[in-house]
């Protein structure tokens, strides 16, 4: 058997803040985690800190979550078959391999707040459909197009780890590694990357 991580978290950014207002929910992201020592997240969220509008699929380092002290974290540990685990590292190794055909699914998330509405494109998540998706693929039973509060209540019954990320993350181990949340994007570069996103995702399957 295997452990794979669902984590929930409540960050300490405008856009986050906002979020929790929205959908009254205590946690506005969630990412996935497939090592017992927390080194390494996956997610559809935002690239780099300085801009929101840039998203896509990421390795996130877990000192994003430890930047500030406010940010609090849900780790809910699930053991699944060795041949799941193994479907589910492919999965995301596919996705690692190809990041630059994936793109952050912003008709989703503006959707959110009025109804819920799903868009499918190809390639496109926010962080609760990746999340969904790959607990399915890890064979968990989950609501369709769930949001993050329904998967959390969907994994109530699962061993669950709550309290600020500093003092669930240890800083020894851990570093940025490939992570590029701190690096500064300038406007011009930021437009294109943007122009780029808004096309694959215009070009999407619906």
């Amino acid at each position: 058997m295997r452990k794979i991580f669902a984590i929930f978290s409540s960050t300490d950014l405008k856009i986050g803040k906002m979020i929790r207002l929205v959908t009254r929910n205590e946690y506005n992201h969630c990412s996935v985690c497939l090592r017992e020592d927390m080194s390494k997240f996956y997610s559809f969220s935002r690239i780099y800190r300085s801009n929101p509008l840039i998203g896509g699929f990421t390795v996130e380092s877990p000192m994003r979550y430890t930047l500030s002290s406010r940010t609090k974290l849900k780790i809910v540990g699930i053991e699944i078959s060795d041949e799941k685990f193994a479907r589910v590292r492919s999965m995301i190794q596919d996705m690692s391999r190809n990041c630059d055909e994936y793109v952050y699914n912003y008709f989703s998330a503006a959707a959110y707040p009025f109804g819920g509405r799903r868009f499918n494109r190809e390639n496109a998540f926010t962080c609760a459909e990746f999340t969904n998706s790959v607990l399915k693929t890890a064979g968990v039973s989950m609501p369709e197009k769930a949001n993050i509060h329904e998967m959390e209540l969907a994994l109530s019954d699962y061993p669950t780890w709550e309290g600020r990320a500093v003092d669930g993350i240890e800083d020894g181990p851990l570093s940025w590694g490939d992570d590029r949340y701190l690096e500064h994007i300038g406007k011009r570069r930021a437009c294109v990357q943007m122009a780029k996103r808004l096309r694959l995702l215009m070009l999407g399957h619906a």
